[in-house]
């Protein structure tokens, strides 16, 4: 304890925690007690001091918030939850399958820790999704007693828009942080970025998911389908997944045809194929789901066996395409028809393939034209497709004005017409095909068998925009929305191409209330060209421009020069979306090249922003401004260092883009110091950017570094002579701001390259003992720290620590000299 005597009603004496007790009196029945150990005692006036108690809001103080909020942030920040796709594989997973994959010791070696990187490579449709939910539940089942992280990573083609790299990796902190504190840099994001309407740098979200990695002394991941991903990206996630620490464990699975590449020559790989075990019993059991199948087969044991035996040979290790050759054998109506069917079965998936659309073709003629639509739709949707959505499409007639509900087709028999090539997953209530092998064969077809596909779709949607009532929300909730209208953003998407060429009138007549679709479902529509700003009442040319409409626009130039259409041209978002035709043809037609646009400013800059440097490359030929002024980001430099461009930075210096320019968050040098980029600050150094160039929220770059915890920018930025004790806006400075948020490293960092530990009247210690960092306090006392400053308008540091009740920081300031009497003291 620390005891206090009021010895008037202006002295208190308070003795510190540290004294011996006295010898015990003398035996007997009156012998006294054991004297008391006070230790120092200080001594301060009670009615003139002022301890001062500093509740910051650093980043290890977890703050407690209800659930809504919590689940607000989540969201926020990540839009990919994994979790429901995890549960629709695990629901369809055949029982005691599998197992041969976590009895292989190169698994158990993963397992173990002794290898990091396990790599599963295996032939289309041999099981590797299914495995990968094996392995995701075993080791969350394992978790429950050793406390480790689990998380998994489902990669889907027909989502790669939505999973960014930004997005899979905010996926896996969203997994991770189950049934935990959001943390405190999480809320620091969602504040940063949330109300401005942006979202978080792939740097933010790496930042965030390594600060939850610190809660598992062993954490899993899991990535299925790495050969899904685009190209552009998958070495950007691999690269992230592969460096995160050695508590990390990560499995990938893949094609054959994905390899690791030669920075990652020595990982651990293991063949994924169907086994013959489990091919036996997925066959037994999908026999005992098929009515007409188990009944020709109940009595026919060595017929069984021989369905069993052809299937599992033909399937080649594959559990598409037994499945494949069920589908076909659960339509069978006599004995011999079943075996007629196992004594043709196909070797190959494609000829399975051909023969699964020779069955659709066989149908009746309406069956014939739901299987051709429905593929049609799931195929080439642009995300996956809900029941309802594709139960809509489907219902919808040309040259009408609403929806017949008369005219919506049971699910059931939309999949039974497709002969097993698309699939209902339940839990979401979404269609998809049965394999990413089917959308490859359907794409091969489409040119002969679906030609039309584009234009079938977009026609569909065009009609469904422009039904009675719509775009009007009076008559149903903007949150209840009917089905289709949410998937109708991708209409214009659809009508590039061909489309836009067959629906010439249809596309132009669209134009007319687009705007009005752009306000009603401004919440809802999220893809381009939707996304961003439109003008009150845009042009037809302005919307052709944003769409990537090349015909339409060349069409509409045609029509009238480019000054008679009103709200410009459209080539600001023409260069944001990165349409490179569209911004020549613009251009040839008379767009001024450094029109300005209030949310992206002129072109280059909107350019420079999304990362498109041959737009950018050229602009600038065409007579771009390098530093013009405009947009969120001040100027096309500074919009190219948010997104960590490099290649655009480089583009725009060469032009003549100064590096040294302010904004409203300092200099490109302060940017690039905040998120990381440390290839970008580098090269601004090079170019001559001042390092103490004095802007933004922290003052300097340095200051800015160290608040975002950036050790690496911080070096570099020291090393080029950023001044280690430069004051900045609010008494922010580079040593008082690394003890604040408590980066030891960074402190120690400062103090080996000059930093004053009692600048600015020995601020940084009080810093450091307001928020209770015993590591600062002490690390600065042993650098110099003076424990009795001369400037006490900031306060004690002792009575700082006393009024905070921290005793092991009051100990550490007595051991350094810390003065006990403050008698004297002013308030």
């Amino acid at each position: 304890m620390m005891a206090s005597q009021v010895s008037d009603s202006r002295t208190v004496n308070q003795y510190i925690y540290g004294g011996k007790g006295g010898k015990g009196g003398n035996g007997g029945a009156g012998g006294g007690s054991g004297g008391r150990g006070d230790g120092p005692k200080l001594t301060y006036q009670a009615n003139q001091i002022i301890v001062n108690h500093h509740h910051g809001s650093g980043p290890d103080q977890q703050q407690r918030m209800d659930f809504e909020e919590r689940t607000r942030i989540i969201d926020w920040l990540s839009p990919i939850n994994f979790f429901i796709r995890h549960a629709d594989i695990s629901r369809v997973r055949q029982k005691d399958t599998g197992g041969w994959l976590l009895a292989d010791p190169r698994f158990k070696r993963w397992e173990s820790g002794s290898e990091r990187t396990l790599w599963c490579r295996g032939i289309p449709g041999g099981g590797k999704t299914i495995l990968v939910s094996k392995v995701v539940d075993h080791l969350t089942t394992e978790s429950e007693s050793k406390n480790t992280g689990v998380a998994c990573i489902y990669l889907n083609h027909k989502e790669a828009d939505i999973q960014t790299p930004a997005r899979l990796l905010s996926g896996l902190w969203r997994q991770l942080v189950l049934g935990q504190e959001v943390g405190p840099l999480a809320m620091q994001l969602y504040q940063q970025y949330h109300e401005k309407g942006t979202t978080p740098s792939l740097d933010d979200i790496c930042n965030i998911l390594n600060s939850s990695l610190i809660h598992y002394p062993k954490v899993y991941i899991i990535v299925d389908a790495l050969d899904e991903y685009p190209e552009d990206w998958r070495w950007i996630l691999l690269q992230h997944l592969i460096t995160m620490g050695p508590t990390v464990n990560v499995m990938i699975t893949s094609r054959p045809n994905i390899t690791p590449g030669a920075s990652h020559p020595n990982l651990e790989a293991i063949e994924i194929c169907a086994k013959e075990e489990d091919l036996r019993k997925y066959v037994d059991t999908q026999i005992q789901r098929s009515p007409r199948l188990l009944m020709h087969l109940q009595t026919q044991p060595e017929l069984r066996e021989e369905t069993h035996t052809k299937i599992s040979g033909t399937a080649d290790g594959m559990f598409l395409l037994a499945k494949l050759h069920l589908e076909s054998l659960t339509a069978k109506p006599t004995i011999k028809a079943v075996r007629e069917g196992l004594r043709h079965l196909p070797k190959d998936l494609n000829d399975t393939y051909d023969i699964v659309m020779q069955r659709i073709d066989s149908q009746n003629e309406e069956d014939r034209k739901v299987a051709g639509s429905a593929l049609t739709w799931v195929a080439n949707a642009k995300r996956p497709l809900t029941v309802d959505e594709l139960r809509t499409a489907l219902a919808i007639e040309l040259n009408t004005r609403q929806l017949d509900k008369d005219n919506l087709m049971n699910i059931e028999l939309i999949l039974a017409a497709c002969a097993g090539l698309v699939i209902m997953d339940e839990q979401r209530s979404v269609v998809r095909l049965v394999h990413y092998t089917t959308q490859e064969y359907l794409d091969s077809i489409q040119p002969s068998r679906f030609p039309d596909a584009q234009t079938e779709i977009t026609r569909t949607l065009l009609t469904f925009l422009a039904f009675d009532g719509y775009p009007d929300t009076s008559w149903y909730s903007a949150w209840n929305l009917p089905p289709l209208i949410e998937y109708s953003q991708y209409c214009l998407v659809h009508a590039t191409g061909q489309p836009e060429v067959q629906l010439h009138n249809m596309i132009l007549k669209f134009f007319g209330c687009a705007h009005q679709w752009k306000q009603t479902m401004r919440w809802r529509w999220s893809t381009h060209p939707w996304t961003v700003d439109w003008p009150p009442q845009p042009s037809a040319l302005w919307i052709a421009a944003a769409a990537n409409l090349l015909g339409t626009a060349k069409f509409l130039l045609e029509e009238a020069p480019i000054n008679k259409h009103p709200d410009g041209s459209g080539i600001t978002i023409a260069s944001y979306y990165g349409h490179l035709e569209m911004v020549q043809l613009l251009i040839e037609n008379g767009a001024d090249v450094n029109t300005l646009t209030e949310q992206y400013g002129p072109p280059l800059t909107a350019a420079s922003e999304a990362g498109h440097d041959r737009i950018a490359r050229f602009l600038l030929k065409n007579g771009a401004d390098a530093n013009a002024s405009s947009g969120q980001y001040g100027c096309a430099l500074h919009a190219a260092v948010s997104q960590n461009h490099e290649t655009i930075v480089r583009l725009l210096i060469k032009n003549g883009a100064s590096v040294n320019r302010q904004g409203d968050f300092g200099t490109a040098l302060t940017f690039a110091s905040q998120c990381g980029m440390q290839s970008i600050v580098l090269l601004l150094l090079e170019q001559g950017a001042d390092v103490n160039a004095r802007g933004g929220k922290y003052s300097y770059a340095l200051n800015t570094a160290l608040a975002h915890k950036q050790e690496k920018i911080a070096q570099i930025l020291i090393e080029n002579g950023a001044d280690v004790n430069a004051l900045g806006h609010n008494l922010r400075y580079p040593l008082g701001l690394a003890a604040d948020w408590g980066h030891e490293n960074l402190v120690q960092l400062l103090i080996n390259n000059g930093a004053d530990p009692n600048a600015h009247g020995g601020m940084t210690l009080l810093h450091a003992l307001w928020d209770g960092r015993e590591n600062i306090v002490r690390l600065l006392l042993e650098n110099g720290a003076d424990a009795n400053p001369q400037d006490t308008r900031y306060g004690c540091p002792l009575l700082a620590a006393f009024g905070r009740g921290d005793r092991a920081i009051v100990q550490l300031l007595v051991k350094h000299g810390a003065k006990v009497d403050w008698s004297g003291m002013y308030r």
